[in-house]
């Protein structure tokens, strides 16, 4: 091979280690102000460059970790994951090796194993995969890892408390040698057989036998629908109305909200809904497509609400008042608990009015 050859051999090899980027996925497609620089504060590399114009990577800096992949709350980022199962246990076992693992000869290694996030973890546990086996190196000294990256020990722990909540298995992170690994790797893979499935059986999250067969066959991982999935749409919905743990929960502050509507507006997930039924109107959370995004906060100035992560859901029905303004006379719609909702003007006369006092 020629010099030339093997220079254009590496020039290859590093695009194809890139994050495949959807920018209509991007936070900023949706809200050019958005706040979230989660792909750059957890790259090692520094190779996510965020500017008051433009988010940009340095392909020449980016190492293909993927860790900006899993850190990315709206899933616009994508690195191939390996899809390995195997029988173990008379259970199905998926396995995850590091480059840094030492296991030569092996074409299903992925960068980094810590590039897996709750999202592909949620995929897995939907598809009936329990159990995870992971080989992987030192991770002090391979220069993937940054401060702020969660490893996924932690991801598995969180989301185990969400899974046992609800009465669900929880993932097992399996504590094996990186022989047992390469023996179990070497067994006959799993090819299951099932009804195909259309794509709103798996966004219901169904947990059927057919659904989990036919997953493993699908490559659920690297399918396109479950990229971008939130999380939280593939847990069971809960036995209450409030009470369960989610992976994003918008939190609303009644009190201060102005019944703008512009976080209903923008939320690319419908987290956020405005409601009318038989004459009474309501904002209603749902929990379960939030992907803490954080454009809902970016946008209202009234700080009146936020996502939080791991938390309990305590309202997901925040009833209004609808009145017509007496002085522009444009309809408004205002949290039945804010003190401005006993008020016959909205909020943007109301403001008006004290702004002339003042002046």
């Amino acid at each position: 091979m020629t010099t030339a050859d093997t220079n254009l051999a590496a020039v290859v090899g590093q695009e194809l280690r890139l994050p495949d980027i959807d920018p209509d996925y991007c936070v900023y497609a949706v809200y050019d102000q958005a706040s979230c620089q989660a792909c750059v504060d957890v790259c090692p590399s520094k190779a996510w460059i965020l500017s008051d114009e433009s988010l940009g990577l340095d392909t020449n800096a980016c190492n293909g970790c993927g860790l900006c992949v899993s850190a990315c709350p709206t899933g616009a980022l994508h690195i191939a994951f390996p899809w390995v199962v195997r029988h173990f246990g008379g259970k199905p076992l998926t396995l995850f090796a590091c480059e840094q693992a030492g296991i030569p000869g092996c074409n299903d290694l992925m960068p980094c194993v810590h590039a897996l996030g709750i999202r592909q973890l949620m995929v897995m546990h939907t598809a009936g995969i329990t159990d995870l086996l992971i080989a992987q190196g030192d991770c002090s000294s391979c220069g993937m890892i940054c401060e702020s990256s969660l490893l996924l020990p932690e991801k598995i722990e969180r989301l185990n408390e969400l899974l046992v909540k609800r009465h669900l298995a929880p993932i097992k992170l399996l504590n094996y040698s990186t022989a047992v690994w390469r023996k179990i790797y070497s067994q006959e893979e799993i090819i299951s057989r099932g009804t195909l499935l259309k794509r709103r059986t798996f966004l219901s999250g169904a947990s059927s036998r057919n659904l989990q067969q036919q997953m493993v066959v699908l490559d659920p991982l690297n399918r396109s629908e479950c990229r971008t999935i939130p999380p939280g749409a593939l847990l069971p919905e809960p036995a209450s109305q409030t009470g369960d743990f989610w992976p994003w929960t918008p939190q609303l502050d009644p009190v201060h909200c102005n019944g703008c509507d512009a976080c209903i507006q923008l939320c690319p997930t419908d987290a956020l809904q405005l409601h009318n039924k038989d004459g009474e109107a309501a904002y209603r959370i749902e929990e379960k497509y939030c992907t803490g995004c954080n454009i809902c906060a970016d946008i209202c100035n009234e700080d009146a609400i936020r996502p939080v992560a791991w938390e309990i859901s305590m309202q997901r029905r925040i009833p209004l008042v609808e009145k017509s303004c007496t002085q522009c006379g444009n309809p408004f719609h205002l949290p039945e608990t804010n003190p401005l909702a006993e008020e016959n003007r909205c909020p943007v006369c109301l403001r008006a009015s004290r702004q002339r006092l003042t002046a």
